[in-house]
């Protein structure tokens, strides 16, 4: 039974572990390399946790699979660069576990969370070639915008912004 839901503060080593492994999957769609992640100290990831168990300006969503993590989401605020929108970030699913309906569930308590922090839509940044990832996102309500943007250190990528509209509960 796969348990979907915020991530506690106690649960730094959770949240290290599914980050790595999306790393390892698919280092293309983020920007921090796998070594720098592996090297970070343990009070990185404390700190993260406990910034998103807070969930003032941060919520990381988590899917589990018993004790093994096999999804996440985070969403940030970013209020000195936009106000009403939260960014989407470190979307990850196990591969084993991708088109079961986890993708859809972390995304919608991060959605739920931006809606209670105000926010009037989301928004993500996706490689324009992961066809997988963008048809995944389109199917829960993202449309494409067209801003673009290089990734740093690898030229051949390219980002393509998704946003979704959502109504702020606050």
């Amino acid at each position: 039974m796969i348990d979907v839901r915020r991530l506690r503060h106690d649960e730094w080593r959770v949240l290290r572990q599914i980050r790595l492994e999306a790393i390892r999957d698919s280092p293309d769609a983020f920007f921090t390399p796998l070594a720098e992640a592996e090297a970070y100290p343990d009070t990185v990831w404390q700190d993260r946790a406990r910034m998103a168990a807070l969930g003032e300006g941060q919520v990381t969503a988590i899917a589990t699979d018993g004790e093994m993590p096999v999804g996440m989401a985070v969403g940030l605020l970013r209020p000195d660069v936009t106000p009403d929108v939260v960014a989407v970030v470190s979307v990850y699913i196990a591969p084993p576990q991708r088109r079961f309906g986890i993708g859809a569930a972390v995304m919608s308590i991060v959605e739920e969370w931006a809606s209670s922090r105000g926010a009037s839509q989301t928004s993500l940044w996706v490689v324009e070639t992961n066809d997988r990832a963008r048809r995944f996102y389109e199917s829960i309500g993202y449309r494409a915008t067209t801003d673009r943007q290089k990734i740093p250190g690898r030229p051949h990528l390219k980002e393509m912004r998704l946003v979704k509209t959502i109504i702020a509960s606050r």
